[in-house]
């Protein structure tokens, strides 16, 4: 696109980039692709087993962050400095992803004022926990369809692998990576650990892709007659993988999903033969497996933690206890390390804080952490721009996992995995809503009111066969 055909509002001397032709970006689409799959396929439990110290103490800095980060990274850059205008590419790509910019500003901040007042601190989880989502969206800005088709396709198998994976380990208690925390193997511990690591990151992963399958119609790679096998496995994996919180998040959604179709047929809506079929077909083996499983005590270990959770949920309660009394400078500035762990200790917060933004606060203090929680909110913003409504359950769901886990608080990928989710099955290039303003496509799926993609045309699907 020359100055003169510029209709978009961009920089003067703006180069349309690759990926709003045809053709893609190239090697910039190829590391996105191997940074998608590497964070689905290694999990820091995966990189521990093959001799990476990413989660153990001791090692380079370099080992600290994933290998996805570091293709993600570079693509990015290579995206910027491939383009004939990189200047102008850049700035045009900031303007059209502020809130990514605005996360990684704040996340910039943050890693300042921990280098300079807390250094008792690490500030490197930053990179992979936080940093890398909106590098992740910044890249999908201008992603061509196909390559979002096929990142889509990867994050389909991969995660039908996992869920496989999960039941099998949950089965046979085998895993294929050690369950290993703080330099001690938890082998007491029942919950699967499969390709996503540890079983909460694990569970908001398969939350989100679940909930997407759920109330979202038009999902890229994925053709209908497998959405309704492949949500039953996720929720069949589900127990297995061990988050009470998502567990019922999840199935509270598939209840509210199966009453509206219920209630749409009761006003005599037609139904798909096949659909109706499978229905018929799986329900009922479900429902046997399920009681099944139960009878061999397979589930024992899930239910009862609902029963008798060792005061997890009253930690989350507890947790602000260590807000009860603080002195200004603590508000300000947040706790030393040495202060904080007296104080978690003394408050009966035996699992740590397991809240992300009390989290922030403790450490941080309320000043810097207010620019941080800015940051994610406009983040949450640009990832509604790209996904639309059909974000707003995932979003939601991932904001309610994220204030009841460490989270974003402590070293995970807990924001990267959903934004991958979200912005290759039901995101759409910044571009095509910054010239053409589009508005997603009215649909009369019962579904899809409640969340829709903002797909022009159901490419998803069609795609697919």
């Amino acid at each position: 696109m020359t100055a003169k055909q510029n209709t978009g509002g961009m920089p003067l001397g703006y180069v349309e980039p690759a990926s709003a032709r045809t053709h893609g970006r190239g090697l910039v689409d190829l590391l996105v692709f191997l940074g998608a799959v590497a964070l689905f396929s290694l999990s820091g439990f995966a990189l521990e087993f093959f001799g990476i110290p990413y989660n153990s103490s001791g090692g380079s800095i370099i080992t600290k962050i994933h290998p996805a980060t570091y293709l993600f990274g570079c693509a990015l850059g290579l995206a910027v400095i491939a383009n004939p205008n990189p200047v102008g590419y850049l700035f045009d790509l900031m303007t059209r992803c502020l809130g990514s910019v605005f996360l990684l500003a704040g996340s910039v901040l943050l890693w300042i004022f921990i280098s300079r007042y807390k250094g008792d601190q690490p500030a490197s989880f930053l990179i992979d926990s936080i940093m890398v989502a909106a590098i992740i969206c910044m890249l999908f800005a201008d992603m061509a369809e196909h390559t979002r088709l096929n990142i889509a396709r990867a994050i389909h198998v991969l995660m039908v692998f996992n869920c496989c994976l999960s039941i099998f380990e949950g089965l046979s208690g085998w895993r294929l990576f050690p369950f290993v925390l703080g330099d001690t193997e938890q082998e007491w511990e029942y919950r699967a650990t499969a390709l996503l690591g540890h079983p909460l990151i694990g569970a908001l992963t398969t939350g989100v892709y679940t909930i997407v399958l759920m109330t979202v119609r038009d999902v890229r790679g994925l053709a209908n007659r497998w959405r309704l096998p492949i949500i039953l496995l996720c929720m069949v994996a589900m127990p297995f993988i061990g988050s009470r919180v998502s567990f019922t998040i999840v199935y509270a959604t598939a209840a509210v999903v199966v009453a509206l179709h219920f209630v749409r047929f009761l006003h005599g809506s037609p139904v798909s033969l096949r659909r109706l079929t499978a229905v018929l077909l799986f329900l009922p083996l479900s429902v046997l497996t399920v009681v099944a499983l139960y009878q061999t005590g397979i589930f024992d270990n899930f239910i009862n933690r609902f029963v008798d959770d060792g005061g997890s949920a009253r930690t989350r309660f507890d947790l602000f206890k260590l807000f009860r009394d603080l002195s200004l400078p603590n508000l300000l500035t947040g706790y030393r390390m040495a202060n904080l762990d007296t104080q978690v200790r003394l408050g009966g917060l035996y699992e740590g804080i397991e809240n992300s933004w009390a989290g922030h606060a403790a450490r941080y203090g309320i000043v810097i952490t207010i620019v941080l929680w800015c940051g994610v909110a406009a983040w949450f913003a640009d990832m509604l721009r790209s996904a639309g409504r059909g974000a707003l359950l995932p979003l939601a769901y991932i904001f309610l996992i994220l204030s009841t886990t460490v989270g974003i608080s402590g070293k995970t990928n807990m924001m990267s995995l959903p934004a991958l989710i979200l912005l290759a099955l039901i995101g759409m290039p910044l571009r095509q809503l910054h010239i053409a303003g589009t508005q997603p496509r009215i649909t009369n799926d019962v579904v899809s009111r409640m969340g829709r993609a903002p797909l022009t045309e159901s490419r998803g699907s069609a795609s697919s066969r």
